[in-house]
């Protein structure tokens, strides 16, 4: 592309027409908070744009904001660059369709390719997945990272006391604390009823809280500005810092010269390019399933790149009670029990869900689903998440990132185990009907319909299956031939190059992700910092 004469490129705010009234209160996203100058829209790009930086990282989630962060409170010069809009807190509200449209990849429409297609949800806005998720903040288990030292190759490298620090600093930073019981609702406080009668351990879940108020409706954006994600917090710290940040640009692939990364051509949906050159290296948090395409599109021939996909495949269900639950009140995301996830691989816990998502859970069309609707008060959601041992694979084909999934017979039997297990902790809390949400299934009525779970065929199709916790596409270990990056989170044979995401790890957690990310990603950043190339 030609870079003569190209200018960078003056910010724009949203158009009139999709501005939204103002508040009283102004969250730390508000265009009026932020640097003059600091955030470029590339929904409005009419021409080319060249912008440099020390560090130049792709995308603003977990991985990247935090990375982003650590660069720039060390005082180096950061670009910040992100496929998705940033949806201000001021815009969002509990309608699911337009959050979908705006901050979920292919309007949470993406699926893998296998015998059984299944939804991988991610965010596609600033702030990435953290916007739309629960907020969930618990640590990788010791016995995981234990084993990426021993199995991996990471040895000393990357240990449980080696992430104890960023873990802790994490924690202090953005206020993870146990869901509070006022706004535990009525959803969380019956789990943790159901496990103690059954003596199941179960824990409040640990999140990045402001303060929440229960609006219970962390999916579609907090509303409130209570849940920390990066968009309301990191991000504009950043850019505080004197970074740049370039919305609605896609990273199609790096710039590489003599063997080094020296910078990242986007591009914006008006077809404008840009080319952001970084003096010092570029940190790739595109997501697992993105980061893959940009290092191959970047020349990067490693055999290990896209391979090792691992997930943490859930699925949920509903069951009836005959008082009411109100699922529209309390933390989306409030108790969970790790119980299982050592002896059976999986974990369970709560998970409302407003009425529009209620609906793919619920059996019946036309009558029979509106009146299950219109009793919406009186029904829960519960589900479990498995650490699967199945293995894909993410490919670049006609231009779209693939995911390759095909659920072993193993991963499918701990799947129909932890259902099982789900009924009869609603059944405990006191379900009148239970919808189990497998194929040919009917409705259970008791704990004696439990047997049922034992004939359901384990077969891929059976299961609504979604992934939303990604691994190991660009794995971590010292030896290219069965990795991507080494222990200082640099792609083997392309100097500057950086990985930072949960693409760097050799195996899936069993536990929610977002915190080891992001610890991950603060190890990542302290790493360059503590060894940076010489600048170009």
């Amino acid at each position: 592309m030609r870079t003569d004469k190209i200018v960078p490129l003056p910010p724009r705010g949203e158009p009139p027409a999709s501005r939204t009234p103002p508040r009283a209160q102004l969250f730390p996203d508000d265009e009026s908070l932020l640097p003059e100058g600091s955030v470029v829209d590339g929904r409005y790009a009419s021409h080319d744009v060249v912008d440099g930086a020390d560090y130049v990282v792709i995308g603003t989630g977990a991985a990247g904001a935090t990375a982003a962060v650590t660069l720039a409170s060390a005082g180096y010069s950061v670009i910040l660059v992100e496929e998705g809009e940033w949806v201000r807190t001021k815009e969002f509200t509990a309608d699911v369709d337009p959050a979908m449209k705006r901050m979920y990849r292919d309007l949470a429409a993406q699926i893998t390719v296998g015998p059984a297609t299944y939804a991988v949800f991610q965010g596609r806005c600033v702030g990435g997945s953290t916007t739309i998720n629960s907020a969930i903040a618990l640590r990788a288990p010791d016995q995981v990272i234990e084993r990426w030292g021993t199995a991996f190759g990471l040895g000393r490298e990357v240990t449980p006391a080696i992430l104890a620090p960023h873990f802790d600093a994490l924690e202090k930073s953005l206020n993870v604390v146990a869901v509070a019981e006022r706004v535990a609702g009525n959803h969380n406080t019956l789990f943790d009823k159901a496990a103690k009668q059954l003596g199941i351990q179960a824990q409040p879940i640990r999140r990045y809280d402001g303060g929440c108020l229960g609006s219970a409706s962390c999916i579609t954006g907090c509303p409130n500005g209570k849940k920390l994600g990066m968009n309301i917090t990191y991000v504009p710290q950043t850019l505080k810092h004197g970074a740049r940040l370039y919305t609605s640009f896609k990273a199609l692939r790096l710039q590489t010269r003599w063997g080094r990364a020296t910078g990242v051509e986007a591009q914006a949906p008006t077809g404008a390019m840009a080319v952001f050159q970084a003096s010092r290296g570029v940190v790739v948090a595109a997501s697992v399933v993105q980061t893959p395409g940009i290092l191959k599109r970047s020349g990067v021939k490693l055999h290990a790149l896209g391979r090792h996909f691992q997930a943490q495949p859930g699925t949920s269900f509903v069951a009836r009670f005959d008082k009411t639950v109100a699922m529209d009140f309390g933390a989306t995301q409030g108790f969970n029990s790790t119980h299982f996830v050592e002896s059976d691989r999986f974990k369970i816990e709560s998970l409302s869900l407003p009425p529009e998502l209620l609906t793919l859970n619920l059996p019946g069309i036309g009558p029979s689903l509106t009146s299950k609707l219109h009793d919406y008060k009186h029904l829960l959601n519960w589900a479990m998440v498995l650490r699967a041992e199945t293995e894909g694979r993410v490919v670049s084909m006609f231009g779209k990132d693939l995911v390759m999934f095909a659920p072993t017979q193993s991963d499918l039997g701990r799947v129909r185990s932890g259902l099982k297990k789900l009924a009869e902790l609603m059944f405990a809390a006191g379900a009148k009907e239970v919808w189990p949400n497998i194929r040919g299934m009917g409705a259970l009525k008791g704990p004696d319909d439990l047997r049922m779970f034992d004939s359901a065929p384990l077969n891929p199709s059976y299961y609504s299956l979604m992934l939303s916790h990604l691994f190991g596409t660009a794995r971590m270990g010292p030896d290219a031939r069965d990795a991507v990056v080494g222990t200082d989170f640099q792609v083997h044979g392309l100097r500057g190059a950086y990985v930072v995401d949960a693409s760097v790890f050799p195996t899936n957690l069993g536990v929610n992700p977002q915190h080891s990310i992001m610890a991950m990603a603060r190890l990542g950043a302290t790493r360059i910092i503590e060894r940076p190339l010489p600048k170009i």
